[in-house]
């Protein structure tokens, strides 16, 4: 059962990896390759480290595993954020750049002008 558990969790940690790596290749800008090398590193790699723990069962290998998996858990997404973070501030923009009707406004006003405007259009049908 544990043998099958830990295959479970490879297959699904080389899945991962493997979509994070296409995602890299075929995403269009920066910013959307640098989620797909976060999704390799927490998906692929943890996974994988997950069912080394797993094989392992509460040796020394298992807690530097865990330590491991925390370091990543906690740095990947942060060093993802200011690499993202620098390379908008540098000037480089996404790809397709949203317009952002809300920006200073709650999402509730939003949400009520995108209501009012459907119900004029349906009016004006």
């Amino acid at each position: 059962m544990i043998d099958l558990i830990i295959q479970i969790l490879l297959y699904v940690s080389a899945v991962s990896a493997l979509i994070g790596a296409i995602g890299m290749l075929r995403f269009p800008d920066f910013y959307t390759r640098v989620h797909g090398a976060t999704m390799i590193n927490i998906g692929g790699v943890c996974l994988a480290l997950l069912a080394f723990m797993i094989s392992t069962f509460w040796s020394v290998y298992t807690v530097k595993a865990l330590i491991v998996i925390l370091i990543i858990l906690l740095t990947n997404p942060t060093g993802t954020h200011a690499i993202a973070d620098a390379a908008y501030k540098t000037g480089r923009k996404p790809k397709r750049l949203v317009k952002n009707d809300l920006k200073g406004k709650s999402n509730a006003a939003g949400v009520l002008r995108q209501v009012r405007k459907a119900k004029i259009r349906e009016e004006g049908k």
